[in-house]
This record gives C-alpha cells, sequence and structure tokens, in this order.
C-alpha cells in the first residue's frame, strides 16, 4: 500500500490515497480524520489509510468515510474489532491491548469513550460531542 510507504518515509502521523489523490497530515490524534469528515468527506470514500496510531475510535470514524483499507503502525484491539466487524481490510506494525493517553498512564479518552459504541454513526456522534 502506497500510503505505508509514504508514511514510514515522513514525519506524517496520517496519509490517506484515493485514486490521484493524497491527503497528509502531521496532526496529532484523530485531528487529520476529523478534518477530513468535517471538510473533503470524499478523499475517504474507498482510500487507502495508514495512520501513526488506530485506536477505536479512529477505526469507527474510518468506518464511518468509507475508507477500503486501513495500515496502523500501531493498532489497539478494539480497532480490530471494529475493522472486522465493518469487512475493511487491515494490517498492522504493533498490536496492543488498549491505546493510552499522552501521558502513558490511563486510557485515551477517546478509545475510553468509544469502548461501548455499537456503530460508526454512534461513535461519529459522541466524539464530536466529546470534541466540542
Amino acid at each position: 500500500m502506497k500510503a505505508i510507504e509514504l508514511l514510514k518515509s515522513s514525519t506524517d502521523t496520517l496519509v490517506a490515497i484515493n485514486g490521484d489523490t493524497v491527503y497528509r497530515s502531521d496532526k496529532k490524534g484523530i485531528i487529520p480524520i476529523m478534518d477530513l469528515l468535517d471538510g473533503d468527506k470524499k478523499v475517504l470514500l474507498n482510500a487507502s489509510v495508514a495512520d501513526k496510531i488506530i485506536g477505536g475510535a479512529a477505526a469507527f470514524l474510518l468506518v464511518y468515510g468509507g475508507v477500503s483499507e486501513v495500515y496502523g503502525e500501531t493498532m489497539s484491539d478494539k480497532a480490530v474489532s471494529v475493522l472486522e466487524n465493518a469487512g475493511i481490510p487491515f494490517t498492522y506494525g504493533t498490536l496492543v491491548p488498549h491505546i493510552k493517553n499522552r501521558s502513558g498512564d490511563d486510557l485515551c479518552p477517546l478509545e475510553r469513550l468509544c469502548l461501548n459504541a455499537a456503530t460508526p454513526t454512534e461513535a461519529y456522534k459522541e466524539i464530536t460531542e466529546f470534541l466540542l
């Protein structure tokens, strides 16, 4: 996947490729995905996405955006479950039980928020409300 090559050869945190369109971001967390969902949603539809960290929240958002395949350098068990349930092919570098917060002493707040989300739409609404 070309997106993986671009991710690994740069300081980008997310790369999304859809046909001739290449979206790159060095922003942290789920901000790059939210930027696409709130802006040009067509970039995500059927895109190949590579991200440094894919937790449950990011996985739900990528499913919500309609991506076709996902790579995460680090991916959580919840993300695997979300992507498997959606039938989206994925690969990862390292699998972890949960994504931790930036200080490393607890769960990422968005990972915690999405632990019990049942659908990508539900997760998107919860994440949007949380970020407001």
